[in-house]
């Protein structure tokens, strides 16, 4: 039996429900793109607007892809003429016109003899093994040392314009020798050895010498000086070393030249390191026994010192070598100024 008045009704149609569904995904699809595109716009100064797709663009190349050989990076100095102050600059000999102070000298102001000179020798080493100056260095008992007035005195030398040479009696001595057996040449008993003139003698081939001479070398370096003169260094020949713990004649040239490098490097290579020969050094014999070679004095030393016109200096001029520069490394020890080349006047 048919329902009257309802046999048409087929409930609410269910195509109106998708409209709402279609715009919220058009709605997010818009967002995506919008998101997306952000990375993509750019904004101009004068306010347009534009939009660059990368597809557009020639690809870039990666930057780790450049070889490293194909990078080249150059620094300015800020300061091309700012030099570093701790920076050491290597040795450049000229002519020396020097002039020796007087023993004492460091005893009061030594302005006064600075003056009119372009470069000055000091005796900081004597003769007797005590020292001019006060030095920090460790020194035994009974080696003398200068007043706290020589640092003033010496503070005007260095300071000044004046070229400085320190002056080191280097092996001769007896005040070191006494107080540190050890490190003087003795006879293999053990007892001190003298010269014919009642002197000691370091042994170049002491530890305890080596430390030493080294020590007062670049205390002189810090000082301020410019040079560094080694005097009687050298084995002796005023006396018979046979029985004693000196070297062997022919074993002493290498044994000093090791000496005079060990000293060079205490000083540092701003600071030139020189020897004076005596003047009473004069046959090849006596060369040879004081263990100086021509070869030893050319490659150990910056400057070679010798009395003018003693024996000494004949034999050493014939022995040097035809490039060896005698204007600037061989330096005449004099009574008065010469008329050219490199001298010392004596005090």
């Amino acid at each position: 039996m048919a329902t009257k008045g309802y046999h048409q009704y087929r409930g609410r149609g269910r195509g109106g429900g998708k409209l709402p569904v279609i715009l919220l995904l058009v709605v997010l699809l818009c967002a995506i793109v919008f998101l997306i595109g952000q990375r993509y716009i750019v904004y101009h100064d004068d306010g347009s607007v534009t939009i660059e797709l990368p597809f557009f663009h020639q690809q870039q190349t990666d930057p780790g892809d450049i070889p490293d050989d194909d990078v080249h990076i150059e620094y300015e100095d800020p300061d091309p003429d700012d030099t570093d102050p701790d920076e050491e600059t290597p040795v450049t000999l000229q002519v020396l016109q020097a002039y020796g102070l007087p023993y004492g000298c460091l005893n009061s102001d030594p302005a006064s003899l600075l003056a009119d000179r372009t470069a000055v020798a000091v005796y900081m080493k004597n003769p007797d093994g005590t020292l001019s100056y006060q030095s920090s260095v460790s020194l035994p008992q009974g080696v003398g040392t200068g007043s706290s007035t020589t640092l003033t005195s010496l503070q005007t030398i260095t300071g000044s314009d004046c070229y400085t040479v320190a002056r080191i009696t280097a092996l001769c001595d007896s005040a070191y020798a006494q107080a540190l057996p050890e490190s003087a040449i003795r006879y293999t008993g053990g007892s001190l050895w003298w010269d014919n003139y009642s002197r000691c003698w370091l042994d170049p081939g002491s530890d305890a010498a080596r430390e030493y001479l080294c020590a007062l070398a670049k205390e002189c370096a810090q000082l301020g000086f410019d040079e560094i003169v080694l005097e009687q260094f050298r084995y002796p020949i005023e006396g018979d070393l046979s029985g004693t713990t000196a070297a062997d004649t022919a074993q002493r040239a290498a044994a000093l030249q090791e000496l005079a490098q060990a000293i060079r490097e205490a000083a540092g290579p701003s600071v030139a390191v020189s020897i004076l020969l005596p003047g009473s050094i004069d046959t090849d014999y006596s060369f040879q026994a004081s263990g100086l070679t021509a070869q030893m004095l050319q490659e150990s030393f910056h400057r070679i010192y010798v009395p003018q016109g003693s024996a000494a200096y004949y034999w050493l001029d014939g022995a040097l070598g035809a490039d060896f520069d005698r204007n600037t490394r061989l330096v005449l020890t004099a009574d008065a100024p010469l008329g050219s080349g490199s001298y010392l006047v004596n005090p």
